[in-house]
């Protein structure tokens, strides 16, 4: 989610000042004798010890101490394979829902931008990151490996319309309507194809990418709307092969009622013991469900810094033989953390994962806590990194040293699990922890490989033989990244072709625009691609495969260009199982010739498949200085092929497998203008093997439709026809393609 701030009505959402800084667009020129390149970099490795979890006992408490309450469920909620796409139903619900909306809109609109706290310590500097125009990027040659041509070409993908801004706003438990960014999620498995999306809702497909269903809420799948609770965004999910095959899903839960605010009056705004991660697992193998619910308690431990006002932010989840894993970053957010500050790290869980999945109670009739539903915790915020510790030395350095973003890695099929060491997992993890928290960074070279082992142990009653859990780590050097964002979470914008935004048209109208005379037309903003941290992993094929964000200096034959590209790293898990070290496999660049790229994510095949992998992101410019490739692209669904020893892109191409449409034009684009602004965009893609077969599928962000101008642009949820919304276009693709 990563998102600062709420948003208001109109003008002022155009008015409201806020202290951030843009950098320059991602077409920055470069001096060419900049020559630091990481593609040849010597690795080094060390290991960052083998630690007992913070906790391992019974899911109920989570902890020791009296008064710990970790996990409540399972509640049952109903199948909604009824909220079938042909069903009348729903096409009248749908039709209402867009009246409702539409109404709701013009009386009392009411647009938010997703929040995720940073919260900096008393001492820290305020003042934004200022662009440096000798950028720390790694370089890349162009035309060579890690700078690629971008074919229009779909390259064999196959793709359809996902959900977008209008299916969000016509969701009747949204009452905020638009709400950026849209969170994007993707699972695969037993036939189907699930999309997720902010601020919670699924939309399901089967193999060919027909539609199955109409969105449907995560409010219904998890039926909060009867317990007065609401949605609060960050959504995922995934297919899991055991025990016949189930699906999870998980979101942001605030004990806080959609009609009174929903989570930005509960959870977001710090309201004591409101924060909770809600866990519905299918208890059959159809993602329609019916469903067993869980409620992870972010302030479970009454003895955390911070509680009871923890928020459980940005959490990935995984699974392995016999856990289910999940991570989230916690924020105090009334401050009180570790040291006194405003970070308290990384949270990892491994639960049992047959006890979910078999819907098993966590207390007992009696209200004890069931001893065959057993937890692994790491809290760390606790351990040290090479950097510094959580707490800090002074309150200026609390909170900054923190693990964060360590993602679990996702099995391609049950074939991928490791079971060695009698059952392990994986995570992955970037360093920049200055850039993480806003501070300024030279960026870094550094990742983390985690792993869980000994998880079978989380089988035995009581957790009786769980001393056999442990958790470790080990660091690599070599391939450096830089992606720089500010506190309020601005990185590096990437600039878009040039076209019609409706929206900035408003903008203008409001009398914002700037210059002498004033335009008729605030200005096109750029796509943010956040900060320089993972946002997937995947499993297979004995490595684990996973990218970040980074910029890159292309250098050309008398020029070079700043972009935003990717970084990615291919670690081998097979050394692992015999020795206990992980190894680098491959690594490298991936950055589209004179324009950008956001998000990227790696998917690799699993048992069945050919053995590759794919790298999906949204790719969009302005064609740099020059003006490439007809003034560059607008924000478009694409993706490369790679393998594990291939020098970045198999063929060194990119796809657009979707082409944008038109600009991205809502509302984060021109909130705070004429002052500085901050744009939301993604917070990810997401790429999944579906188990069998030889396709992998792939979702990210991309414009849909045209924008509409002059009076076919109005106020209201479906406008231009009903392809966008007033102060959101967002939209995405959900993909297949034979890497």
């Amino acid at each position: 989610m990563r998102g600062r701030v709420a948003l208001l009505s109109l003008l002022s959402m155009l008015s409201l000042a806020v202290a951030l800084v843009v950098a320059p667009g991602g077409a920055t020129a470069a001096p060419v004798t900049k020559t630091t390149s990481a593609r040849t970099s010597a690795v080094t490795s060390s290991s960052l010890g083998k630690f007992s979890p913070t906790f391992t006992g019974p899911a109920a408490t989570g902890c020791a101490s009296a008064g710990c309450s970790l996990l409540t469920g399972p509640f049952p909620t109903p199948s909604t394979a009824g909220l079938s796409a042909s069903s009348p139903a729903v096409a009248a619900g749908t039709a209402a829902a867009k009246t409702l909306a539409t109404e709701a809109a013009a009386s009392d609109p009411r647009y938010h931008a997703m929040p995720s706290p940073v919260g900096r310590s008393a001492g820290d500097s305020t003042d934004p990151p200022a662009a440096d125009p000798i950028s720390p990027a790694p370089t890349v040659s162009c035309p060579g490996p890690g700078c690629d041509p971008i074919s229009t070409s779909a390259g064999g993908s196959v793709g359809v319309k996902g959900l977008n801004a209008v299916d969000s706003a016509e969701n009747t438990t949204n009452i905020f309507k638009d709400v950026e960014p849209p969170d994007q999620g993707l699972c695969a498995g037993n036939g189907y194809v699930v999309e997720t999306n902010n601020i919670g809702e699924i939309l399901g497909f089967n193999q060919r990418l027909d539609r199955l269903s109409s969105p449907i809420s995560l409010d219904t799948v998890m039926g909060l709307t009867g317990r007065g609770w609401s949605s609060g965004g960050d959504p995922s999910c995934l297919y899991d092969y055991s025990n016949g095959g189930h699906w999870f899903f998980t979101e942001i839960v605030s004990a806080s009622a959609e009609a009174a605010g929903g989570a930005f009056t509960g959870c977001f705004s710090a309201v004591a013991n409101s924060c909770y991660e809600g866990i519905a697992v299918s208890q059959g193998s159809s993602p329609f469900g019916p469903y067993y619910v869980y409620y992870l308690n972010a302030n479970y431990n009454p003895k955390e810094p911070g509680a009871p006002s923890l928020l459980n932010d940005f959490a990935k989840i995984g699974v392995t033989r016999d856990a289910f894993l999940v991570f989230y970053d916690e924020f105090p957010l009334l401050g009180g953390g570790f040291g006194g500050g405003g970070f308290n790290g990384a949270q990892e869980f491994a639960f049992d994962k047959n006890a979910l999945e078999h819907g098993r109670r966590v207390t007992l009739a009696d209200g004890g806590p069931n001893p065959k539903f057993n937890v692994a915790i790491e809290n760390m915020g606790l351990l040290p990194t090479p950097d510094g510790t959580c707490a800090g030395t002074s309150p200026a350095t609390a909170g900054i040293f923190c693990w964060s973003a360590v993602i679990p890695a996702q099995p391609a099929d049950g074939g991928q699990y490791d079971n060695q060491y009698g059952g392990s997992g994986f995570m992955v993890s970037a360093l920049d922890f200055e850039s993480f928290f806003g501070n300024p960074s030279a960026g870094d070279n550094r990742v983390a490989v985690w792993d869980w082992t000994g998880l079978s142990n989380l089988n035995s009653s009581g957790c009786g033989s769980c001393s056999g859990v442990n958790f470790g780590g080990q660091v690599f050097t070599g391939q450096p990244y830089y992606g720089p964002e500010n506190l309020l979470g601005v990185g590096n914008l990437s600039p878009q072709k040039a076209g019609p935004i409706p929206l900035g048209d408003e903008c203008g109208a409001a009398g914002l625009s700037t210059g002498s005379p004033p335009p008729t037309s605030c200005p096109e903003g750029g796509i943010n691609p956040n900060a320089d941290n993972m946002t997937q992993v995947s499993q297979g094929q004995g490595q684990l495969w996973s990218a970040l964000p980074t910029e890159v200096n292309q250098t050309f034959a008398t020029t070079s260009e700043i972009h935003n590209g990717a970084a990615y790293w291919v670690v081998g898990t097979g050394s692992f199982d015999k020795t206990g070290l992980f190894t680098i496999t491959n690594q490298g660049y991936v950055s589209a010739a004179h324009e950008d790229l956001e998000f990227p994510a790696m998917a690799a095949e699993g048992t069945g498949g050919n053995g590759k992998t794919i790298m999906d992101f949204t790719l969009n410019g302005n064609g740099g200085p020059t003006g490439a490739d007809h003034g560059g692209f607008y924000p478009s669904t694409a993706y490369g092929r790679l393998t594990a020893t291939s020098l970045g892109l198999t063929g060194s191409t990119i796809h657009i497998a979707d082409l944008g449409q038109s600009p991205e034009d809502g509302f984060g684009e021109y909130q705070g203008f004429p002052g500085p602004t901050r744009p939301r965009w993604g917070d990810y893609s997401w790429a999944i093997y579906p188990g069998s077969g030889d396709r992998i599928y792939f979702a990210t962000n991309y414009i849909q439709y045209p924008n509409c101008t002059g009076s076919a642009f109005t106020l209201t949820i479906g406008t231009c026809g009903g392809t966008r919304d007033d102060f959101a276009n967002w939209g995405t693709s959900v993909n297949y393609v034979v890497p």
